[in-house]
């Protein structure tokens, strides 16, 4: 694969604030050329990823961004998917994906809610019939400059022993046992990856040799974006495993064992470990 995965997710954070300058065409071009063949969850799932101007920030002002508020950036990528099971998250996976290439060229970016796909399209005259399926800003960051102005804010994420259970729900994984099955790695940069509201509504629970993925349903997030952290933290921890221990794939549906979760949480699919 090449790509040290591990460097890109440590260097990656949510940029609200671009400066005016617009990112030379080779690069665009590099960042849209590679979503061609990125890896998807479902290679079946027909998606077109687009590249706009800053022209879109008038037109999804109080359509798209956090409670209406657009984030002015000098470019946007617009993914569109065709409806099938799975896609949203399968949105997610690209994004994620892309974003981690985009700061492997020196760009930073951060992604948009929203939560009318039909209303993306009319204000951006899109005539397809595939849904706006994720919208990320793309630029360089206004305050690069500034020592200490991460928004990844490592201080209060989750510990280990919370977002990850050995055998049974609630027993918190040991870090020594994680470095033993050389999964610690994956799981310490997954705790990484952004999730809507930085919610990390993420949990894992290894057992009978899967890591089974859970989602926390939250009040605060929609349906949405719950399935678009799924695919991000999908494709991290995917990303990590496959380029220091072995070639891994997810499977989108529920395992055979019987497994307790409490009644907040979701079965969105599991991998083999």
């Amino acid at each position: 694969m090449g790509i040290n995965y591990q460097n890109l997710i440590l260097n990656t954070k949510s940029v609200r604030e671009y400066k005016k300058d617009t990112i030379d065409n080779q690069k665009l071009k590099t960042i849209k050329d590679y979503s061609q063949n990125c890896i998807k969850i479902d290679d079946s799932i027909e998606t077109d990823v687009r590249v706009l101007s800053n022209e879109a920030y008038l037109c999804l002002h109080g359509v798209a961004g956090y409670k209406g508020n657009m984030i002015d950036a000098p470019h946007y990528i617009l993914i569109l998917s065709e409806k099938k099971p799975y896609y949203i998250e399968n949105a997610g996976y690209i994004g994620q994906n892309l974003i981690l290439k985009a700061t492997e060229i020196g760009i930073a970016s951060c992604w948009i809610t929203f939560s009318d796909s039909q209303a993306i399209k009319d204000k951006l005259n899109i005539v397809s019939d595939k849904e706006v399926v994720a919208l990320i800003a793309l630029g360089y960051d206004a305050n690069a400059s500034q020592k200490g102005n991460a928004t990844s804010s490592i201080d209060y994420k989750i510990g280990l022993d919370e977002m990850v259970y050995i055998d049974k729900w609630g027993n918190g994984a040991d870090t020594s046992v994680l470095e033993e099955r050389g999964l610690l790695e994956a799981f310490a940069f997954s705790k990484l990856a952004p999730s809507t509201l930085n919610g990390q509504p993420w949990r894992f629970l290894l057992t009978g040799g899967k890591a089974i993925l859970a989602i926390k349903k939250d009040k605060n997030t929609n349906t949405y974006e719950q399935k678009i952290d799924t695919g991000i933290i999908m494709f991290v921890f995917q990303a990590i495993v496959s380029s220091t221990l072995f070639s891994l794939s997810w499977k989108l549906e529920q395992p055979t064992d019987a497994v307790e979760i409490p009644e907040e949480f979701e079965i969105v699919g599991y991998c083999m470990v």
